[in-house]
């Protein structure tokens, strides 16, 4: 298969995701927020109707739209998985068994984030419709996936590891297409850290095997990873850390050069700082754990950004001489993008946290937002000439993430 990504703002060809939320996802609402790292509650069946709106969106703009998910379940389907349960009735019941284990360990603390978040739920009512949409769920993957597919597929999701891959529904954090080559990430907390694994499995077995870079020091995530001109930016702060820059960079520094792209950090230091003490994740840390939290480009010369968070922000370039890294400090990150001659859209707290800025960019100055609510900054794309679609992520963005957080661009026409 094909990768070629150049730039954030070419017209997209071809977006690769995981799928919708599944039976890991339903888990995931009775474990405590410090571990599934999103709100306490959401609806997963809607946001399944969600996702499959989302991609009659994408598809309707003419883009192709690859699931790794349904790439995986056909690969396993005609594998050999011996820890895998025989029958659909016996991963049903395996799947109660750890919806019932995570209920009676973590209720105490459910109730507890249900409190603080001001949810008006009871969680014992989320634990039977838990089990209840369990066997719902099961069932439309054997129907869509044959039963062997949907067996070992939720065996891997939801059973295989210490946690369920809740967030695996995230696909653009477990690797990201940078010009040619495919960038595996090493995600930083535990609960998704297997998720890396998985994504590369389905990767093989989608055919984008030709030559791996993996990051083999420090944390690196798809979300703060971005090509905009001549620059890539990758985001270090709460999720990924100069060490993976560095890393990255003597791997695939020498053949971006070659493209012309230059590699720079855009670094918070105090969120570097605090995620290298903390044993679980901030609210602040939840709502910028990306670049794509708060800046995206729209134009190549025009991005959003959210105020604040642009002005915490120092860009570092790292290059290398032989066998060490140049470190060259160049200042403020709105400093450095107006020296290149790029306007900032700005947007403000409230917007930040609606996911303004977690868009998905087709090119062609069409996008589409997360959300319709933002409707300040729909008007002023709009004023400047771009198309905006809404996709009306009302659940789905109940992990902290968005459109942009959903989808992976692995082909984008260098026009």
């Amino acid at each position: 298969m094909q990768i070629g990504l150049f730039s954030e703002t070419h017209p997209l060809e071809e977006v690769l995701v995981w799928g919708e939320p599944g039976i890991e996802s339903l888990l995931g609402q009775l474990l405590p927020k410090s571990k599934s790292l999103f709100f306490s509650y959401y609806d997963v069946q809607e946001a399944r109707r969600e996702f499959r709106h989302m991609q009659e969106l994408i598809e309707g703009e003419g883009i192709r739209f690859t699931r790794a998910k349904d790439a995986l379940a056909k690969a396993l389907s005609i594998s050999e998985v011996s820890d895998a349960p025989k029958s659909l009735q016996e991963i049903e019941q395996a799947l109660l068994q750890r919806a019932n284990e995570y209920y009676e360990t973590y209720r105490t603390r459910k109730i507890a984030d249900f409190s603080n978040e001001g949810i008006h739920g009871d969680i014992d009512e989320v634990y039977a419709q838990v089990r209840a949409e369990i066997k719902q769920i099961l069932d439309e993957d054997a129907s869509t996936y044959g039963e062997a597919g949907a067996i070992r597929l939720n065996h891997l999701l939801s059973l295989k590891h210490e946690l369920p891959l809740v967030n695996i529904f995230y696909g653009r954090d477990q690797s990201q297409a940078l010009a040619d080559r495919v960038v595996l990430s090493s995600l930083k907390w535990d609960i998704r850290k297997p998720e890396v694994d998985v994504f590369k499995q389905a990767l093989i077995a989608l055919g984008y095997d030709n030559g791996f870079v993996e990051v083999d020091h420090g944390t690196i995530e798809g979300g703060d990873v971005a090509v905009l001109g001549d620059t890539c930016y990758i985001g270090v702060g709460a999720r990924t850390t100069l060490s993976a820059v560095k890393n990255l960079s003597k791997k695939i520094d020498a053949d971006l050069e070659h493209k012309g792209i230059q590699m720079v950090a855009v670094v918070n230091k105090r969120h570097v700082e605090e995620a290298a003490l903390y044993g679980a994740p901030t609210e602040e840390h939840m709502r910028i754990m990306h670049l794509d939290m708060f800046w995206i480009p729209l134009a190549p010369n025009l991005v959003m950004a959210y105020t604040h968070e642009l002005d915490q922000r120092e860009v570092i370039r790292i290059s290398r001489n032989m066998d060490s890294f140049i470190i060259e400090e160049l200042g403020g990150f709105r400093e450095f993008l107006s020296e290149k001659g790029i306007e900032i859209l700005e947007v403000d707290e409230a917007e930040q946290k609606n996911f303004a800025t977690n868009l998905l960019n087709l090119g062609n100055k069409t996008v589409i937002m997360a959300l319709s609510t933002n409707q300040r900054v729909i008007h002023e794309l709009e004023r400047r000439g771009f198309s905006v679609l809404s996709a009306e992520l009302n659940k789905l963005v109940n992990g902290y993430g968005a459109i942009h957080c959903l989808t992976a661009p692995v082909r984008r026409n260098p026009l």
